[in-house]
Formats: C-alpha cells, sequence, structure tokens
C-alpha cells in the first residue's frame, strides 16, 4: 500500500470518527434535553391542590469546615389530599443549594409563612408535591444540540462519499 493510499485511508476513517463523534455527543444532548422536558411536562398532569405555607427560611450549612456556606431555601406546606392531611417540602421537582444566599432568598420570597397558594401533587404519588412547575424551554433550545447531531452525520457521510468516489 502506498503513502498516498495510507494517509488517505486515515484520512477517511478520522473523518468519520470525527463526524459520528459530534453526532453522538449532540445526541447525549438531545437525550438530556428530552429528559428534562419530558419530566417537566409530567408535571402538568399532577393534581393542582389547595396548600398553606407554614414554614418559609433559609438554613446555611457548611460541607466541610473548610468549604464556604451553602444555603437551602426550606419550604414546608401542608395540603389535604385524598381526605388526608400532608406535608410538602419541595418547591421545584429538584430543588438543590446554593453558595449564594441571595439567590436561595429569592426563591422563597413567593411563599412566605400563612400564605394559601396552590401546588401540583402527584396522583400515584400523594405525598409528593411542588409548589412550582419546572419550565418548558427543554424543548424549545432541542435545535441546538441537533444541530451537531446533523452536522456531524453529514460529516461521516461526506468521508464515505469522497472515499467511494476517490476509491
Amino acid at each position: 500500500m502506498s503513502y498516498k493510499k495510507t494517509k488517505g485511508l486515515f484520512s477517511v476513517f478520522g473523518s468519520i470518527f470525527f463526524g459520528l463523534s459530534i453526532a453522538v455527543l449532540g445526541s447525549i444532548f438531545v437525550y438530556g434535553l428530552l429528559m428534562a422536558y419530558g419530566r417537566a411536562k409530567e408535571t402538568r398532569s399532577w393534581q393542582e391542590t389547595p396548600c398553606l405555607i407554614v414554614k418559609s427560611e433559609i438554613q446555611e450549612f457548611r460541607p466541610t469546615p473548610n468549604s464556604p456556606f451553602h444555603y437551602v431555601s426550606v419550604v414546608e406546606y401542608v395540603y389535604n389530599y385524598g381526605e388526608k392531611d400532608r406535608t410538602g417540602k419541595s418547591i421545584k421537582r429538584v430543588d438543590g443549594p446554593s453558595s449564594d444566599r441571595k439567590r436561595a432568598e429569592k426563591k422563597i420570597i413567593p411563599f412566605p409563612k400563612g400564605k394559601s397558594t396552590q401546588c401540583w401533587v402527584n396522583p400515584d404519588d400523594p405525598d409528593r408535591a411542588i409548589l412550582k412547575q419546572s419550565t418548558l424551554a427543554p424543548m424549545y433550545t432541542l435545535w441546538f444540540p441537533g444541530l451537531f447531531v446533523v452536522a456531524g452525520i453529514g460529516i461521516a457521510l461526506n468521508a464515505i462519499r469522497r472515499s467511494i468516489k476517490n476509491g
């Protein structure tokens, strides 16, 4: 095999590998966005129920003695579902600590203690409720990683087409 053919063969395989790698990475992000959209969409079918905020505060903690403080937005509310009083603690489907106190405070501002509001209860697991639904924005941003999938497949197909043409 001549040097030119070897170089061309590696170029073709490199282009195919690169294109497929880009397509796979784009597919991973597309999958992640579809899953996030599915989880957000699922809560839209949950039962809207009146609730009462009984606790609204910021708790701070340090994961380790030398780490900075983390702040947790704590909101507890009571609601009646299935003829039973229940307590909820989730603002959104996924809650987590923040290293910024102002961001944590911003989460609890709409839910002061004593406020009557609405929560969404999972009919399959009535002990699970949320005060705020997640955004459906992942579906609207799906096009961006989709471009990587299309471009990666295009690169791989173009490499194959060139190798057959020059073959």
